[in-house]
């Protein structure tokens, strides 16, 4: 190339970039249902619910790529208090306080900008809460679950909850026995592939939800399908025969989230399986093919009407991929293992038609800086401190929201056979995924 028309490319490229060096997000035509400059209908591949989970981790990466943007002057407290963030950031009422005197890190207002983006000040049918207003939330799965599940009931129970839910938990649940084989603390089950003290968390939590009948549960899962997945999702089952007290009412939302047991339990890394001489493959291989098992198990229970009442609730299904270990270079195989597993659970999730939220990728997203790193942005735990669970938490709701405006409870693989009995599709009056998608962010 000439040294002329190489000046010519670089005023050419000089020339394309905004004066005020805006961030304009690129736009992905082939998922989008907007036309194009000649009017024409953009083309399109994927269904509706491949296009939710889109825009869902998009969003994520989206927040977590602004929360890593900043140099390390800034620490996890502060570069936490970005515009973008705050107005984006849901289940963290405490965001609003902002720092320097309720500011943000460019000066604005923080509690203004929250309130821009739905979270407070605002009635819960108008505020982007408006989703889970008297709907019945069920989350099942580990630990990790339980921090979402605090968090959505953060807005209403204050931030000391989140932070002790643990032990709460441990102390005002209701044990699941015994529709289980019960499990002590640091007991030896090694006919079911595991040691340790997880049988303390066994335990059905409910605490009360968003507006009238509103109700927020927790129901702790272990491994892909045991005895008490069987009770749950059996023909004589609370799925299809209607919980206690409910009548023919059954959750609005069914989350449900697996693996880092599976691979913590089956890898000699972890501080309850050293006793193992070799990778318990066996086992892992078993629960491959339980994952199948259970989505099958769900989608008949979900499409099971209670007493055939034609009047019974819809029930939405979501899957969480699982997180890492957090333990680093000593746990590469564990994590290596989770991530196996969760693309086993993307598969089978989706081949029933069940919407994926890849909490497992938009984590590694999050904690990209932080991984293997000398001075990490986030500290490397299991538990991810704040705002991990807030993240995870929101987008959870984003992608509720567009699966319901979509008019979709599973997917449209096969209209009749895919989607449940629906309510009317519901237009949101301010329904979308972030401001990623419109606003410049500079």
């Amino acid at each position: 190339m000439s040294y002329f028309n190489l000046l010519l490319l670089l005023a050419s490229l000089i020339s394309s970039i905004d004066g005020d060096l805006n961030f304009h997000p690129i736009e992905n035509r082939y998922i989008s249902d907007e036309t194009n400059d000649n009017h024409h209908q953009s083309k399109q591949y994927g269904n509706s619910l491949s296009r939710c989970e889109f825009y869902t981790l998009r969003l994520g990466s989206e927040i977590t790529d602004i929360m890593n943007s900043l140099h390390n002057e800034y620490d996890t407290s502060e570069r936490i208090f970005q515009d973008f963030i705050i107005e984006n950031l849901g289940f963290a009422p405490w965001i609003a306080e902002g720092i320097n005197n309720g500011k943000s890190l460019t000066g604005l207002l923080s509690h203004d900008l929250h309130k821009k983006g739905g979270w407070i000040d605002h009635k819960i049918d108008e505020s982007t809460y408006e989703i889970l207003n008297h709907k019945w939330i069920y989350m099942y799965g580990d630990s990790t679950t339980r921090q979402v599940w605090a968090s959505y009931a953060a807005p209403f129970r204050e931030n000391n909850f989140e932070r002790n839910v643990k032990e709460w938990t441990r102390h005002y649940c209701n044990k699941q026995q015994p529709h289980r084989k019960k499990h002590i603390k640091d007991g030896h089950f090694d006919e079911e592939g595991w040691r340790g003290p997880c049988g303390v968390n066994e335990v059905t939590c409910h605490v009360s939800g968003y507006g009238e009948n509103g109700l927020l549960t927790f129901d702790w899962k272990h491994f892909p399908y045991e005895d008490y997945d069987d009770y749950l999702f059996n023909e004589s089952g609370p799925w299809r025969k209607g919980f206690p007290g409910e009548g023919i009412r059954r959750p609005d939302l069914l989350t449900i989230q697996m693996n880092m047991h599976s691979c913590w339990h089956g890898y000699n890394e972890g501080i309850y399986s050293q006793h193992l001489q070799q990778p318990n493959v066996t086992m892992i291989e078993q629960h491959k093919s339980d994952i199948w098992k259970l989505m099958a198990a769900v989608r008949t229970a979900v499409d099971t009407r209670v007493n055939n009442d034609p009047k019974m609730n819809a029930t939405t299904v979501i899957v969480l991929t699982s997180g890492f270990t957090g333990y680093g270079f000593s746990t590469t195989k564990t994590d290596a293992c989770i991530q196996q597993l969760n693309r086993v659970t993307t598969e089978a999730a989706n081949s029933y038609g069940f919407a994926v939220l890849d909490r497992g990728e938009i984590e590694r997203r999050l904690m990209y800086k932080s991984l293997y790193a000398d001075n990490p942005v986030f500290p490397n735990e299991m538990h991810l401190i704040q705002p991990a669970q807030n993240l995870i938490s929101t987008l959870l709701l984003q992608l509720y929201r567009c699966l319901h405006a979509s008019g979709l409870s599973r997917s449209e693989f096969d209209q009749e056979k895919s989607k449940y009995p629906l309510e009317k599709k519901t237009a949101f009056r301010n329904w979308r995924y972030g401001n990623a998608l419109h606003t410049p962010q500079k």
